[in-house]
């Protein structure tokens, strides 16, 4: 007998052995067990995670003689026919090359017929997002009202692309990438029944390689046991899968950490060497930095990582003492020295490069370091009376007598002034000095306590407009702590003796606690004679615009003139045409007074 490759010899054929997809093959049981099966079903995910095995799986299970039952009996006609494909009622159609409107109608025209020996006429369409539109729309009919007796399983990589239409007449199953512990389960079962002895962490890395891929990493079994023979090492399997061997990342990794790019070089001219891809070579060492990051982030975090329990020890051994933020950095740079190596005509000299810059690179002391740093000098420098003179000795005690008081306290003597009177060198105290009292304040910081003057009466005449402008423009006189109610509030009208003012609901608060200040109420009794109070309402949309809104709207429209101008500046397109330029942002270097 010829020679079976394992994808095909251990394909499964019960929904126990399908591995990895229990929240599929648990509903398609209970929909059986139920008889409560449905005349469509969809079963999409990546390739090589069984949606073919489990359509096939699930017609055994309904053209059983003893079916519909999900524990198929496994000797009729039926069972032993459809796992090979040659049952007269179970159709497997291919979908990339039976696409067209034509094919479609040939399927409506069989499916009237009832099935020739078994329970159920079944079709499983693979790759079913590659028929046509036209194809979809001919379909359409059937499969909204099929006959009693007919099964639709569609299976698809790209569920995306078939119409809603059909999506929304089928039972859809997502089938997920398969855990690389469950695969490497799987694989080591086949190896003892094969007789093949494999390193775990080879099968590892055979389940890694297959990216959550069972039908993948069985072929890649295969492919191992041809090129290791009766000797298979974890250097054959990584050779054989184009890997680049772990010591090396290892030391790679090593190099990087302790800042010695001649290690990281060394391991870059061996992978080299080797023949393997240097963009494969970047991307373990990204796949590496982000173990390394969850292995020192948290114990719990580890769950996270699909590596032996050895490797997590050793790269807690290699990561001792650094922390996850130094990881970010490197798994930053290395992600963009992955995509230059990538692209680049000689990946060799970008990497080599990119790596010393990298393995040199100062590691970043934690703010709250540097923090605690600055405090502590702070510290120093007031125990030694706030640090020394230019000249080394302490700082002389500033005397008032000594300076011109039109002069700021803080201001030098000029160099080339002589002094008034010679200057007695000065004693060390025998005991602390007591600090001068505070002076009195200045007549410029009593006008700025002062409550600001009423602002001037308007004309009788003048309308609620002209007086609210000029309410914002005094109260804007109050200092920035009015900023936010000068800029936001509009005015709403009068009602009784109350000045009625609106305002957004971002800025409510922060205005309703200026309402009773004694300035404001003073400034409205004076510019709206009558008027002794300010509610507050919220505003709507259409009610008027607030001096902010107004400013912007004036500097959208000034950036939109300035746009045009430079638009149509001859020097400009000129510049545009030869470089074949264009205008991204344009500022304005003046600034918008409000009105």
């Amino acid at each position: 007998m010829s020679y079976q490759a394992i994808a095909r010899k251990w394909r499964p054929v019960t929904f126990e052995d399908i591995a990895g997809q229990t929240h599929v093959t648990q509903t398609l049981r209970n929909a059986l067990r139920l008889k409560r099966i449905h005349h469509a079903f969809l079963f999409t995910g990546a390739r090589g995670v069984g949606k073919t095995t489990a359509a096939r799986t699930f017609a055994r299970c309904l053209n059983c003689v003893n079916g519909p039952t999900p524990e198929p009996c496994g000797v009729c006609p039926s069972c032993l026919e459809v796992p090979q494909g040659l049952s007269p009622d179970v159709t497997e159609i291919d979908g990339a090359s039976n696409n067209s409107v034509d094919d479609v109608r040939e399927l409506r025209d069989a499916v009237r017929y009832l099935p020739s020996r078994d329970r159920y006429r079944i079709y499983i369409i693979d790759e079913v997002h590659m028929l046509s539109i036209g194809a979809f729309n001919a379909l359409l009919k059937t499969l909204e009202e099929p006959p009693a007796h007919v099964v639709f399983i569609f299976a698809t990589t790209e569920s995306q692309k078939i119409p809603d239409t059909i999506l929304s007449r089928v039972q859809r199953f997502d089938f997920k990438r398969i855990p690389e512990g469950v695969v490497v389960t799987r694989l080591s079962t086949i190896c003892a029944a094969e007789g093949v002895v494999i390193p775990e962490q080879g099968l590892r890395l055979i389940a890694r390689a297959g990216e959550g891929s069972m039908r993948d990493a069985q072929s890649l079994l295969d492919q191992v046991i041809a090129f290791g023979g009766d000797d298979i090492t974890l250097e054959s399997v990584a050779r054989t899968l184009g890997l680049v061997d772990r010591e090396l990342l290892y030391g790679f990794l090593e190099g990087l950490l302790r800042g010695e790019p001649e290690g990281c070089l060394d391991v870059i001219a061996q992978v080299y060497d080797y023949g393997y891809e240097l963009s494969q070579f970047t991307a373990e060492i990204l796949e590496l930095l982000r173990n390394a990051a969850l292995v020192v982030l948290s114990p719990s975090s580890r769950r996270h990582l699909d590596v032996a329990e050895e490797e997590q020890t050793r790269l807690g051994k290699i990561c001792a003492g650094v922390d996850v933020e130094t990881f970010s950095r490197y798994f930053q740079a290395m992600l963009s020295l992955h995509d230059e190596v990538s692209r680049a005509s000689r990946p060799r000299l970008v990497l080599e490069m990119g790596v010393a810059r990298l393995a040199i690179v100062r590691p970043l002391q934690p703010v709250d370091h540097l923090v605690s740093r600055l405090e502590e000098l702070e510290r120093r420098l007031r125990a030694t009376g706030g640090g020394t003179s230019a000249r080394g000795g302490p700082p002389r005690p500033f005397r008032p007598e000594e300076g011109d008081a039109s002069r700021p306290p803080t201001s030098p003597p000029p160099l080339a002034s002589a002094p008034t009177r010679p200057v007695e060198p000065e004693r060390a105290p025998s005991r602390p000095q007591r600090p001068p009292p505070p002076p009195p304040p200045s007549p410029a910081a009593a006008v700025e306590a002062a409550p600001p003057p009423p602002p001037p009466p308007l004309p009788e005449a003048a309308s609620d407009d002209e007086r609210f402008r000029a309410l914002i423009k005094h109260v804007k006189s109050f200092g920035r702590a009015w900023d936010t109610f000068a800029e936001n509030i509009v005015l709403l009208g009068r009602e009784g003796v109350a000045l009625v003012i609106g305002v957004g609901t971002a800025f409510r608060e922060r205005v309703a606690t200026k309402l009773e200040a004694s300035e404001l109420k003073a400034a409205v009794a004076v510019l709206f004679p009558g008027l002794a109070r300010v509610e507050l309402r919220d505003r709507g949309e259409s009610e008027g615009r607030s001096l902010k809104e107004h400013r912007d709207e004036r500097r959208r429209t000034h950036l939109e003139d300035l746009r045009a101008q430079v638009d149509k500046d001859p020097m400009i397109q000129r510049v545009r045409d030869l470089l074949g330029a264009e205008i991204v942002q344009v500022h304005s270097l003046s600034t918008l007074e409000d009105e």
